[in-house]
């Protein structure tokens, strides 16, 4: 029952972190497109079809698990996404308990994963796929990995099949974790192959690969059940392939090294304890420490090889980099003794509690500061849109939909997919015709955009405005646009 007592107290620690920033309408726009695509689903539209984006279907899903959970609220999805983050720590202290037999190994690194993820806006407050699928790939290493660390470990076969199914549950939400698949699937191959143990390596393995592609075969099925294979393919497969990927490698390296100063108080810990287990010659604790080196090393690639520089695929890496720190509290070490006197030990449970609702805090000051425009566009067309009347958001705000509870009149919700070149050369999309999809919409009543945007300035938008006039103002920033009356439009 020990272990259920640590989740109670892992769950309330993401909450105490991550509290202040449940209030604001965006934390990123990825969350918001989650949300609005999540309800669509649920009005009956279908993904690839009605409403698109980047995204695999998993994350969907999981949305509109929570939106029915929840009801919809933002801060309670807010607060299901900390519940999910104390998940995730609660899966990191059974794993590094298993793996080095030390509770305070567990505990360190449900700790540290779960300020990690609370600290930056980007690198884990903001709640992306990452923080969801880290859950699968964190069990699947506790299930199938961590206890076969240690000698006089259960290997259970029923571990594989299961690890198999959590890693599939964790591809469908975001492909990336195919990183952490490959890194089990080869663990899994050195831990048989050393002991020569060749037949239980083909057995395990096929175990593995057949738990993996069930939830794969459940998205499959739910395309073909659909009529929609060819959308998937496209969407999946030649889409994400028609990206550029021109990021000079030094940039990468920069990219990399960013991540890797930011949370350089853990990855020193880390450095630490491999360095005096290598001293030592622990046979244990080096598996161990070389088994995480190769996730890292593997996650930084999948990362690295999209040419992307964005903060949140770093999440990935939160799971390895909390596991690696905590190995500094391994029985034996020695490394940094200060951190290691009685006093200190003894005021480490409230100074992690302190420095938690410390940090709540400041979330909650610094988004209390922003400007919550999604908010002031709701509030501006609550008494505006007539039952059954909608509105298009000019480059943003695909949140004020759910704000409002009205549909997005567009499958491309979030905006970007609009008015990014890339993204409109990646999708093929045709900007007059989705224009024109929208102007032949009755039910867009009104436009909605900044009073000064670059970005929008696309022949969609000049068309758009061919058929909307200006109505009024929100403020001295964002404008408003409404329908021209079919008698005076021109034609």
């Amino acid at each position: 029952m020990r272990k259920y007592y640590w989740l109670a107290l892992f769950l309330l620690l993401a909450i105490a972190l991550r509290w202040g920033s449940f209030f604001i309408s965006v934390i990123n726009h990825d969350e918001s497109t989650y949300i609005v695509i999540a309800e669509e689903m649920l009005r009956g539209e279908l993904y690839f079809r009605d409403v698109v984006d980047t995204k695999p279907i998993g994350i969907f899903w999981i949305y509109m698990l929570l939106i029915k959970l929840t009801g919809g609220s933002l801060v309670a999805l807010r607060a299901a996404a900390a519940v999910v983050v104390g998940l995730g720590s609660w899966g990191l202290f059974l794993s590094g308990r298993r793996a080095t037999g030390s509770e305070r190994v567990g505990v360190a690194a449900g700790v540290i994963y779960a300020f990690v993820c609370s600290i930056y806006t980007y690198y884990g407050l903001s709640p992306n796929t990452e923080i969801f699928f880290n859950v699968f790939t964190i069990f699947a290493v506790t299930i199938a990995v961590a206890p076969r660390i240690r000698p006089g470990h259960a290997d259970a076969f029923r571990h594989w099949p299961l690890a198999g199914l959590l890693l599939g549950c964790a591809v469908a939400i975001k492909p990336f974790a195919a990183a952490e698949a490959l890194a089990i699937g080869l663990f899994m191959l050195w831990y048989y192959g050393r002991q020569g143990a060749w037949s239980r390596a083909v057995f395990s393995g096929l175990a593995l690969v057949a738990g993996f592609l069930v939830p794969l075969a459940v998205v499959y099925l739910y395309y073909r059940q659909a009529g929609l294979l060819e959308a998937f393919q496209f969407y999946t497969f030649e889409v994400a392939g028609a990206y550029p990927v021109d990021l000079p490698w030094y940039l990468r390296l920069k990219y990399m090294g960013d991540y890797l100063l930011r949370y350089s108080p853990f990855v020193i810990l880390g450095a630490g304890a491999l360095v005096q287990w290598k001293r030592f010659k622990s046979k244990e604790g080096l598996q161990w420490g070389y088994y995480l080196l190769l996730q890292f090393l593997l996650v930084s690639v999948v990362v690295l090889i999209t040419g992307k520089r964005f903060g949140h695929y770093q999440v990935q890496l939160h799971p390895v980099l909390s596991l690696l720190a905590a190995c500094w509290w391994a029985p034996g070490l020695t490394i940094f003794p200060r951190l290691r006197r009685e006093r200190l030990r003894k005021w480490t449970p409230t100074i992690v509690a302190s420095l938690a609702l410390l940090l709540g805090v400041v979330h909650l000051q610094h988004y209390t500061k922003k400007d919550d425009k999604p908010a002031r566009i709701a509030a501006y067309f609550e008494d505006k849109l007539a039952p059954g009347e909608t509105f298009f958001g000019i480059n943003g705000w695909q949140i004020t939909h759910h704000l409002l509870d009205r549909p997005v009149p567009t499958p491309y919700v979030h905006s970007s997919l609009l008015y990014l070149d890339h993204h409109v050369r990646a999708f093929q999309i045709d900007e007059l015709a989705e224009a024109e999809r929208i102007i032949n919409d009755p039910t867009v009543i009104y436009l909605v955009g900044r009073a000064q945007d670059s970005n929008a300035d696309t022949p969609l938008t000049e068309r758009l405005l061919e058929v909307f006039e200006p109505f009024g103002e929100i403020g001295e920033d964002i404008r408003v646009w409404k329908r021209v009356p079919p008698a005076s439009a021109g034609g």
